[in-house]
């Protein structure tokens, strides 16, 4: 009932990921692995080259570094979407994106429920939910969603050839479709990894703002009040982002700072000082 649909780096996903998928899911599935060992495919083309060769109507994209601490997780994905105004699931997200390019995590305050172990030396973070929370977007080391649903979106191959923002640019897509997305309280998996915000990961981040900058900013609670720190923040550490990996900052850059932080900006940049030094 449920395609998993997976870009290894490898040609198959570990053992270990497949026999705990097989112990913990509880319906019926499929793997769809993109071999992706030689690199032909970014996360955009081979998430669709796994929807056109999935059998099911329930799809699920994960990453192959996680591993299930529920049980019957399967029927729990297919009881939450057989809500037909629900469009996405995930396991991490926001309520709203910033105008300005940024992570999704940026937006505070977030919603998490998964366990994060990034290093072993370091104790695991655990986060938990008690309800489902209604977002705008979701994290992409997880999330699930219908066949019917990408009958009407695609993971945009035209614009992204990477392996970041597929997550925020099919939550964009999927939210102005009017779906609803929610991160869900009932499944829990252990992440062994964090993101990285490289220079491609910053090349992607002008990509999706100049695709939703109309859009921008956007939430799913309008009454929702966040803290003017978070942009200015939010914009240091844009800037951060272009000195260490030594992209020149530009004018138009600039503007998206002065644009939505007028005088704020002045903030952003003695923040970026103070950062840098310590």
């Amino acid at each position: 009932m449920i395609s998993i649909i997976i870009c290894s780096r490898n040609k198959d996903i570990p053992e270990q990921l497949k026999s705990n998928i097989e112990a913990t899911i509880g319906v019926q599935y499929e793997l769809v692995v993109i071999d992706n060992s030689k690199q032909d495919y970014s996360i955009f083309s081979a998430y669709n080259e796994g929807i056109r060769r999935a059998s099911y109507n329930y799809l699920c994209f994960m990453h192959e570094d996680i591993l299930y601490c529920s049980d019957d997780w399967g029927k729990k994905v297919i009881a939450h979407l057989s809500a037909p105004e629900i469009g996405l699931i995930g396991l991490a997200g926001s309520y709203y994106l910033l105008h300005i390019p940024s992570p999704w995590f940026k937006a505070k305050p977030r919603v998490k429920n998964l366990i994060q172990t990034r290093r072993p030396s370091k104790a695991p973070k655990h986060y938990t939910l008690d309800e489902c929370k209604k977002v705008v977007c979701v994290d992409g080391f997880w999330f699930c969603s219908r066949k019917d649903v990408f009958m009407q979106i695609a993971f945009d191959e035209k614009i992204f050839n990477r392996f970041h923002f597929y997550d925020l640019d099919i939550s964009m897509q999927i939210h102005e479709k009017g779906y609803s997305i929610y991160i869900i309280p009932d499944i829990t998996v252990n992440h062994f990894s964090g993101g990285s915000l490289n220079k491609q990961w910053l090349e992607s981040a002008y990509l999706f703002h100049e695709k939703w900058k109309h859009s921008l900013p956007v939430t799913v609670y309008p009454s929702l009040k966040k803290s003017p720190l978070v942009e200015v923040k939010a914009f240091r550490d844009l800037l951060y982002l272009h000195k260490k990996h030594k992209v020149p900052i530009t004018g138009a850059i600039r503007r998206i700072g002065w644009d939505n932080l007028k005088f704020g900006i002045v903030g952003a940049y003695l923040l970026l000082m103070l950062k840098r030094l310590f």
